[in-house]
């Protein structure tokens, strides 16, 4: 069965009373997913009430350290977490920076989630930067069409058959029959 890394950005709270919205994604979309069982989620919070029981917290001090990277201790410390297991496929949501650093420590699938502007984020905002990612991931994956659009800005619409647009859940209203 596919095993499953899906890698939060650190300031992104996977939990009941401070998820954000990219947290609040993955936990809807994994409700209804086939491989939801062999799916973990990493990510770094204090807080201790997870939305779901396959949340691995990724412990990154001195968030606001001037002397090293929050990304890159992220990622070492999440590489550390990922130890000896192995995964087929890792999901990474909203950050191009983690993409770039794990693509070269750990050989495995990549999908990248753009949940917000792509121009407006480290790693993604260059036509460089965009082309490298596009020709580097196994599949890239936008929340609408707007956020897609911004990341193909300078960039050939040939490129697009490895992106696909899913947007957020959307749950169906109880309506009620007046009496």
């Amino acid at each position: 069965m596919l095993k499953i890394a899906t890698i939060l950005p650190y300031k992104e709270n996977y939990t009941k009373s401070k998820a954000g919205a990219a947290s609040l994604w993955v936990h809807d979309f994994l409700k209804h997913s086939k491989y939801k069982k062999n799916n973990i989620i990493f990510g770094h919070t204090k807080y201790k009430d997870y939305l779901s029981e396959n949340y691995i917290n990724i412990n990154v001090d001195n968030l606001s350290s001037k002397f090293s990277s929050s990304t890159i201790r992220y990622c070492n410390n999440l590489i550390k977490k990922v130890g000896k297991k192995h995964f087929h496929l890792y999901e990474i949501h909203n950050r191009p920076l983690v993409f770039n650093y794990l693509k070269n420590k750990i050989n495995s699938k990549f999908i990248l989630y753009f949940h917000n502007d792509p121009l407006s984020m480290k790693g993604s905002k260059t036509v460089q930067e965009r082309l490298f990612i596009i020709n580097s991931v196994n599949k890239i994956i936008f929340i609408s069409r707007w956020v897609q659009k911004r990341f193909f800005i300078g960039l050939s619409e040939n490129l697009k058959n490895k992106t696909q647009v899913i947007y957020h859940s959307i749950k169906k209203a109880k309506f009620f029959k007046k009496k």
